[in-house]
């Protein structure tokens, strides 16, 4: 490489070196898909569910399409991850993945109607997210002044926190049943010249620890959802009443002889026994798993 040549990386890297630290932080928000501005508040709903529900799952979308910090195939990896778990739940007869291209930003509940009406839907599960990305200089960036440097030594700190939130929605009534949370937090080394590869790859790498998360955090809301909703109201009092009832393909719980229930019709009973289905399957998960 000419002298000149050399003095232009060499000004190049300091400029790196000088930037000192980089902050990403990406986020969206569900309430803020469901309620854009202008919204009005809508008086809570009772609740009827009848199992088994038809779940949608999504991402909701934030306000540019352009600032997502997934990939379509990587939100629908993760989505599937969360699906495969539900599709193990007696009281969920499926479970459908909806395409970010099916969302509209602030479509709100009008929106989430239409894919509900498109693909069946009984119970919306709508993912949002909120991940910071650091990315601070060291001591060893006085090592950048050669050009070796700045492709062997690791003077960059990585940081990357991802918090991955899921609400779960009655559509019709409009009334969010649950919620959960998973987070994941990790750090690493990198050059200058790789950095912004690995930073994408830490930030795959914290939503699907995230995810794993969610999924354990999402378990233990259900168990909390089926007590609360053994005395007849979502969250407690002030909430919208609940009731739950067995469809005739729902043989987990209801037995139906000559067209008629010959069960217990009580949402305690129904959900006491959907929570049973839910441990056994877990009981089995875990057998397979030390087999």
């Amino acid at each position: 490489m000419p002298s000149w040549g050399r003095r232009i990386a060499v000004l190049v890297l300091l400029g790196l070196a000088a930037c000192g630290s980089i902050e990403v932080h990406k986020a969206t928000s569900t309430l803020d898909y469901l309620y854009p501005k202008g919204t009005p508040a809508l008086p809570p709903q009772d609740v009827s569910l009848q199992v088994p529900v038809r779940v949608a799952l999504a991402f909701a979308p934030g306000g540019n399409s352009y600032d997502s910090v997934l990939t379509e195939v990587e939100r629908t990896a993760l989505l599937e991850r969360m699906a495969a778990d539900m599709r193990t739940r007696d009281f969920v007869k499926g479970v459908d993945v909806i395409p970010s291209t099916y969302l509209t930003p602030g479509g709100g509940f009008d929106n989430l109607d239409q894919v509900a009406h498109a693909f069946g839907s009984d119970v919306a599960v709508l993912l949002s997210y909120d991940q910071s990305q650091f990315s601070d200089t060291t001591g060893w960036s006085i090592t950048y002044w050669t050009v070796v440097g700045a492709y062997v030594v690791k003077g960059e700190e990585n940081q990357t926190q991802t918090f991955l939130d899921a609400a779960v929605f009655d559509i019709k009534s409009r009334a969010l049943l649950f919620r959960a949370a998973g987070t994941a937090t990790s750090g690493s080394a990198a050059t200058p010249v790789e950095s912004m590869a690995v930073l994408h790859s830490e930030s795959v790498a914290g939503f699907d620890a995230a995810t794993t998360a969610l999924i354990a955090q999402l378990n233990l809301a259900l168990e909390e959802f089926g007590k609360q909703a053994a005395r007849g109201t979502v969250r407690g009092q002030g909430t919208p009443a609940l009731e739950v009832s067995p469809s005739e393909e729902y043989t987990g719980v209801a037995k139906f002889e000559n067209g008629r229930y010959t069960g217990a019709l009580g949402a305690e009973s129904l959900l006491a026994a959907a929570l049973l289905l839910l441990g056994a399957a877990g009981a089995r998960r875990a057998a397979r798993g030390r087999g």
